[in-house]
């Protein structure tokens, strides 16, 4: 069983010229999940996968730019030609539930009733940090992580062990260093040069340097590094991560395929 991860997307807020915002697609065997939802995922997803066979969906939280094509994704399986196998589970933070049915009030049209807007297509669940989900063959398991609303890095472990840390958006890596030990790739936001003066308690986004030490103390294999504006340039974003950690290093492009 090889575990895989696929990078549709990788810019901070907005997309990037030709990348679209956060989106991931982890795969073994026959199963296929998706870890969140940018802006312009179904554009690379579709390269890649049958969107409506996607094993399950999970958000890590609910800012736009991690949840935003989950829109455009439900109009494909509403309207595309294919016919749906069953309805996709989509796991959301805490609350998530409720901001979805907001979404469904203000993008419902053609006599759709807002209650109904996701229900033939998409099936919604809530988890809690506690939670260890099952897609098949493949493990889900949680951390909280500091951010400016609730955030949750997320581990997907296959059967044979292979393992894929997700950190999403944070401002401090120590929440995440036990959920993520013995990971082989870790996919790590660093959206910020430095930190300047903020205390770090009160930080919500890493820098490259940060990244290179979770990976390090983490016993990574591999570095990901994502949340990135194309105005920085890809070297020095690496160049700063290696002064902390001395193995592979690379930067989430769409179409990049990593092994777990």
């Amino acid at each position: 069983m090889t575990l895989t991860v696929t990078v549709l997307g990788g810019a901070a807020a907005w997309p990037n010229p030709g990348q679209g915002c956060s989106a991931y697609l982890v795969s073994s065997d026959e199963t296929r999940v998706l870890l969140d939802c940018g802006p312009n995922t179904l554009l690379e997803l579709r390269k890649h996968a049958d969107f409506t066979t996607v094993s399950a969906i999970i958000v890590s939280h609910c800012h736009a730019d991690h949840i935003l094509d989950l829109i455009p994704y439900r109009y494909g399986l509403v309207y595309g030609p294919s016919e749906l196998p069953r309805r996709i589970p989509v796991w959301l933070p805490p609350g998530g539930i409720e901001r979805m049915m907001l979404f469904a009030q203000a993008c419902g049209g053609q006599g759709e009733d807002a209650a109904d807007f996701w229900s033939n297509v998409f099936d919604f669940h809530e988890y809690c940090e506690t939670d260890v989900i099952e897609i098949d063959e493949l493990r889900v398991s949680f951390s909280p992580t500091q951010h400016f609303i609730p955030c949750f890095a997320l581990r997907v472990e296959a059967a044979s062990g292979e393992g894929i840390g997700y950190s999403s958006d944070t401002g401090n890596i120590e929440p995440l260093i036990e959920g993520f030990r013995g990971v082989t790739t870790v996919i790590v936001e660093a959206t910020l040069l430095s930190h300047d003066d903020t205390p770090l308690l009160e930080r919500g986004h890493l820098t490259p340097e940060d990244a290179g030490e979770l990976a390090n103390r983490v016993g990574a294999r591999t570095l990901v590094l994502t949340h990135l504006w194309c105005e920085r340039p890809d070297h020095d974003v690496v160049t700063a991560a290696t002064t902390q950690f001395s193995r592979e290093v690379v930067v989430a492009k769409p179409g990049l395929i990593v092994r777990g």
